[in-house]
């Protein structure tokens, strides 16, 4: 018998069916059906039994109905009582171990350095997104800027930095330009400015490029201040982002409504960083859906490392995806991960 926070008893058989429910889910992104359940789980009770059971699952709030006639889904609050009491934690392959080993070790450099590589590690065994975080102010270059016509009058700016935030402000036209001239000035300005942060782009370097391109001048100059703005804006946090093409691969986004939506949740870097350095304690946390403290993230859930030297934070790791996340292979990738930060950053701030 488990007391759970809200003070419910839950029996054995319930808490079976429960996880069985949870992890059937995770893996299938289907409802749950009793006779599903029967069928794939020893769970010893006949479906009849476990539908009584499930009833009183939903009713308590652990599982929910998404729809009439549909099977049953863990709410937040089922996920919250999973990992918080029978999560199975998985082992890391050996194989993978000594590979994480060798290559934090190979990128440890600065403190930023080392976030942005574990957070690449992170992205590439979880399959989910995953953000690195570091306090310092670092600035920000450009990795490639991309020009995209909307319409005679306007344009988008995608502008990529070397830690993975993307922005895009709108352009003005004042004369309607040919896509391949678009193309020749995307060309020209990442010939030109990839790999240059704020103090890099100086008066003098706007006029130099804008004689090179005498016909573009004034157009040049415009791009020349969106991107000089876009950088100023971002320069004070560091946020490495990997792995964003992984939503692809999960049906909750087959919806592109919904991929949009993670990806633009994605671009707010601003809301990012203050989700994530609002756990301030040293060590692993899990916020789930409705947990968290913005509307935008109540459909993920994030798992945070937060990494302190004595009181100091030197930086966070964090995995988002959506509440349907394999949690335990999440945990375990992550534990196994911080083990070795911790190792690293010890021997090199104490």
């Amino acid at each position: 018998m488990l007391t759970t926070r809200g003070g419910f008893m839950l029996n054995e058989r319930k808490l079976k069916i429960l996880q069985a429910i949870i992890q059937d889910y995770i893996e299938t992104a289907a409802p749950v059906g009793s006779r599903t359940l029967s069928k794939r789980y020893d769970l010893g009770v006949s479906p009849a039994t476990i539908r009584n059971e499930m009833a009183d699952l939903e009713d308590l709030g652990f599982i929910i109905q998404p729809h009439t006639s549909a099977g049953r889904v863990p709410s937040d609050k089922g996920y919250r009582l999973y990992v918080d009491q029978f999560m199975p934690l998985k082992k890391i392959e050996a194989i993978e171990q000594d590979c994480l080993v060798l290559y934090l070790l190979q990128e440890i450099g600065e403190i930023e350095q080392l976030l942005q590589y574990s957070s690449r590690i992170l992205s590439q065994l979880t399959n989910y997104a995953a953000i690195g975080l570091a306090p310092q102010v670092k600035e920000s270059r450009l990795e490639h800027i991309q020009l995209v016509p909307v319409d005679s009058n306007h344009m988008v700016m995608i502008i990529i930095t070397d830690n993975g935030i993307i922005k895009k402000p709108v352009i003005r036209l004042n004369d309607e330009i040919s896509d391949n001239n678009i193309q020749i000035i995307s060309n020209f300005l990442n010939d030109r400015l990839h790999g240059l942060s704020i103090k890099n782009i100086e008066t003098k370097l706007i006029k130099a490029l804008s004689k090179e391109l005498t016909h573009f001048s004034n157009l040049i100059e415009k791009i020349i201040f969106e991107i000089f703005q876009s950088l100023d804006e971002i320069s004070n946090i560091d946020i490495f982002l990997n792995g964003v093409m992984n939503i692809f691969n999960l049906p909750e986004y087959n919806d592109i409504l919904k991929a949009k939506s993670f990806l633009k949740l994605l671009e707010e870097k601003e809301l990012l960083s203050s989700l994530i350095t609002s756990f301030e304690e040293g060590g692993l946390s899990i916020s789930i859906g409705s947990e968290n403290i913005y509307e935008e993230v109540k459909d993920c859930s994030l798992v945070t490392a937060t990494y302190k030297i004595d009181d100091t934070i030197l930086g966070w790791l964090s995995v988002i995806g959506p509440t349907r996340m394999d949690y335990s292979t999440v945990v375990s990738v992550m534990n196994q991960v911080s083990k070795f930060i911790m190792e690293l950053l010890n021997n090199r701030y104490r």
